[in-house]
């Protein structure tokens, strides 16, 4: 699947090959491109997701998540997210950040995330489109919607703010993506054990995307 094919708006990655010479590479450039793409997603998600930027936090959920956040980082999955959300000895105080930069630790590493190379490339590799489009659509679908890796991937294939479509080949590697971070989604709170979307994750998985690309839905 490349940049161009499907995403909310091109994302630079595909200018790196046409660089022989490293000198020749404009990283300011680069940089620039990819924060409008971070900006664009953002945008696209706030656009699509009015009532969830409008809705407040289930405040019970919302505690019991970020209670066992806290009381369990050194435990999987949490020490992971702490390291890549780049948290240091610091924890955010207050529990809506601290749930979203949680949530969203994955999406865009702000630090090493302590996972394997090959989990840690695979989510890398996924896209703005990917993140969003499945977000969007299970956001969309509502509370107690399926998310398993096989309904994000075809959330992601289906949203009307996407444009383009996968590739018979996108299934497996985005399909293995997701399926790293279900479970984590679920530890905190954001799918239930049936692997279903809660009201926590309806509310709170739109803004960890945003949070991830500097962005923010509860901010103009």
């Amino acid at each position: 699947m490349s940049d161009s094919e499907r995403n909310v708006t091109p994302t630079p990655a595909a200018d790196l090959d046409g660089y022989d010479d490293l000198e020749d590479f404009d990283a300011d450039g680069f940089l620039q491109e990819w924060q409008e793409a971070d900006r664009t997603a953002v945008e696209l998600i706030r656009e699509a997701l009015p009532d969830v930027v409008e809705a407040t936090a289930p405040q019970e959920a919302l505690a019991t998540a970020v209670q066992r956040v806290r009381e369990h980082l050194t435990d999987w999955p949490y020490r992971h997210l702490a390291s890549a959300a780049d948290w240091g000895r610091r924890l955010p105080a207050d529990d809506e950040t601290l749930w979203v930069q949680a949530a969203g630790a994955l999406v865009s590493m702000h630090g090493e995330s302590g996972l394997g190379s090959h989990e840690e490339s695979s989510l890398m590799a996924l896209q703005h489109a990917d993140w969003a489009g499945a977000i969007i659509g299970l956001a969309r679908a509502g509370v107690g919607t399926r998310a398993w890796p096989g309904d994000l991937f075809e959330l992601a294939d289906k949203c009307p703010e996407i444009e383009g479509s996968y590739e018979d080949d996108d299934r497996e590697p985005i399909e293995f993506a997701f399926e790293l971070m279900v479970p984590i989604w679920e530890a905190l709170g954001a799918l239930d054990e049936h692997r279903r979307l809660t009201p926590l994750g309806r509310w709170g998985l739109p803004r960890a995307l945003a949070w991830a690309w500097d962005g923010s839905l509860d901010e103009e």
